[in-house]
């Protein structure tokens, strides 16, 4: 649960400070990086130890982000 509370804490943090990505390959990246993003998550919630869950939720908020602006 602690881990939850922490995920979705950073969700909402890295929103508001991801780049816009740009250029020919950014549409790219997003769509291909969805599924490994979204199982990375899932690990991270599994068995992610406390500095894993952070800096990876921290890097998936901010690709997510990135991408819902394309």
């Amino acid at each position: 649960m602690r881990h939850t509370v922490m995920i979705l804490t950073l969700l909402v943090a890295g929103c508001t400070n991801a780049p816009k990505l740009t250029g020919p390959d950014a549409e790219a990246i997003c769509i291909g990086t969805q599924a490994s993003r979204t199982d990375h998550a899932a690990a991270l919630e599994k068995d992610g130890g406390d500095a894993s869950v952070v800096t990876g939720a921290r890097l998936i908020s901010q690709i997510d982000a990135a991408c819902a602006m394309l």
